[in-house]
């Protein structure tokens, strides 16, 4: 299973794990301050041990990736498209408790301690017990707008990315044109938009209107790709190392710099 649904929420398993180590961290606080009658400002600086990490994480990986973001600064506050460098927050974690600790400021230190413990064993813990996704290209031949039917396969054995869209779903549309324009770009790695649960007709009207190619456009009305990946939600975004290995899932709205990172990566 490549994700987690929860109600109308549609998560990635990494994104699931990190929120419910954030739950554990916050959960083990508030179990200190009522039953160790801990500092009372202990809520506060869980807060913000909480919010340093974030920031950190997601300023280091924005400073990694400044050309791209240079293009469109305010993506950088997209942070619900993923990336975020996780040794960075944990790096910004450590040193603010090591300042409370320089303080004397023990008895909050010791507390932010353990509940970090907590938050990180619950976050890891998930990510280990996850089973890693062993999906195969199928070999089914779908239906292309232009051109005879396809299948999946990269071009002379060559890597493959899989873009799972619909044009009634917001994020598809906003990161579509950005996709095809990268994927343009590096000819070299086999990008696909397999259109899910619609047809050509109405898919081809899409595009023209929006003035996006056709060529590398697929059609699955049947959504037997949703089904095979087993994909809960749209947009999902699927990378095929050379040898067909599914290296990674991306689910939900990707960003420019998470999107050319991981195809330089396949490269």
């Amino acid at each position: 299973m490549s994700g987690i649904t929860l109600g109308p929420l549609v998560l990635s398993v990494d994104r699931f794990a990190f929120i419910a180590g954030a739950v554990a961290f916050l959960m083990v606080i508030n179990l200190i301050r009522r039953f160790r009658h801990a500092d009372p400002g202990l809520d506060g600086w869980g807060t913000l041990t909480l919010l340093t990490g974030a920031f950190a994480a997601r300023l280091s990986h924005v400073a990694r990736n400044l050309d791209v973001y240079a293009q469109d600064p305010l993506t950088a506050f997209a942070f619900w498209q993923g990336g975020f460098d996780a040794l960075a927050g944990l790096g910004a974690v450590a040193l603010l408790l090591a300042v409370l600790a320089l303080r004397r400021r023990t008895r909050v230190a010791e507390g932010l301690v353990a509940a970090s413990l907590a938050g990180l064993l619950v976050w890891q813990g998930i990510l280990q017990m996850a089973p890693a996704p062993d999906m195969p290209l199928p070999a089914t031949r779908f239906a292309a707008l232009d051109g005879p039917p396809a299948t999946l396969a990269g071009v002379a054995g060559g890597p493959v990315v899989i873009n799972l869209w619909a044009t009634w779903c917001p994020p598809c549309r906003r990161e579509l044109p950005m996709m095809m324009e990268i994927a343009e770009a590096q000819p070299e790695v086999r990008v696909v938009f397999l259109n899910q649960g619609e047809f050509g007709p109405d898919v081809r009207q899409y595009l023209l209107r929006e003035d996006l190619a056709t060529d590398r456009v697929l059609l699955d009305p049947a959504r037997e790709a949703m089904a095979h990946f087993e994909t809960p939600g749209l947009p999902a975004t699927l990378f095929f190392s050379s040898d067909g290995t599914l290296e990674d899932v991306h689910l939900g709205e990707i960003s420019r710099a998470a999107f050319q990172s991981r195809l330089q990566s396949l490269r």
